[in-house]
């Protein structure tokens, strides 16, 4: 369940999803979601861990790191690196307009899960940039956001149904 390489993160994640296993109206079936830099964690901790069932990363940036200088004690591996490790079915939404990550990198993220074989749909949206879910921001689209929402309750009710 635990691999010993995996980051103190990824041990905080493994004890929340004992715990929420360990309830009794659980499906057994626990899945990650994750926005901005939390799509990064999530896709982190699910190359990480075996026991996830889904993970869901809209516009998880940081996923490719391309200048290696960003890389450090804190942050060792960019997650890129560690896909070989998914083990679950991945959602990602991206915004076209999206600077991190970028089309270019969410395309290089892609070209990665094929060639690892990966379970995984990926929805870009024109006209979207970062954050575009968050109502709160003038990156809201309103039309792309109700379609992302959609698309990530249809994937985790495939996924995670009991």
């Amino acid at each position: 369940m635990y691999r010993p390489t995996a980051t103190a993160m990824a041990g905080d994640v493994v004890g929340a999803m004992t715990f929420l296993s360990a309830q009794e109206n659980a499906t057994r079936k626990i899945g990650l979601i994750g926005f901005c830099s939390g799509g990064r964690h999530a896709y982190l901790c699910a190359c990480r861990i075996d026991s996830a069932d889904a993970i869901v990363d809209c516009w998880g940036g940081n996923v490719i790191v391309d200048d290696k200088k960003l890389l450090n004690a804190k942050r060792p591996t960019a997650p890129i690196d560690l896909t070989d490790g998914l083990r679950c079915p991945l959602l990602g939404l991206f915004g076209n307009d999206d600077e991190n990550p970028n089309k270019d990198q969410v395309n290089r993220t892609e070209v990665m899960l094929k060639r690892l074989g990966k379970t995984y749909e990926f929805h870009r949206y024109d006209g979207a940039g970062h954050a575009f879910f968050n109502t709160m921001r003038a990156s809201y689209r309103p039309e792309q956001a109700a379609d992302g929402w959609a698309k990530v309750f249809a994937f985790l009710r495939k996924h995670l149904a009991a």
